[in-house]
């Protein structure tokens, strides 16, 4: 008596789902590092946190806060804030990084 076994995997398949399923996952990923971003970005009047956003294209993420003052404020170590930090954008990608990463493996996963 024989046993056997049999596994036809579609890996175009698993290829696809994969590809839809980036876009979504890095949008996650980098909302996560925007979080982690918001309670150390310097306020003043509010716009600059409040101008973050996540932009996603095809497999590329990008967070970006609008205004002509964002890289001053995150560049310049000699200034002072009642509230935040300079190198807010650095430090929150270092910190939530890690976790984003996690975020996106999972979400890829999800799709398998």
């Amino acid at each position: 008596m024989s046993l056997r076994f049999s596994i036809n995997l579609d890996l175009d398949a698993l290829d696809h789902r994969v590809e839809a399923a980036i876009p979504e996952a890095l949008a996650m990923g980098m909302e996560h590092i925007r979080e982690v971003a918001a309670p150390l970005t310097p306020i003043e009047t509010g716009r600059l946190v409040g101008s973050a956003e996540v932009s996603v294209d095809g497999d590329r993420a990008a967070l970006t806060w609008a205004g002509p003052y964002a890289r001053y404020q995150n560049e310049r170590l000699d200034l002072r804030h009642e509230h935040g930090q300079a190198k807010f954008a650095d430090t929150a990608l270092l910190t939530g990084g890690p976790k984003a990463v996690e975020i996106v493996g999972e979400q890829i996963k999800r799709a398998l």
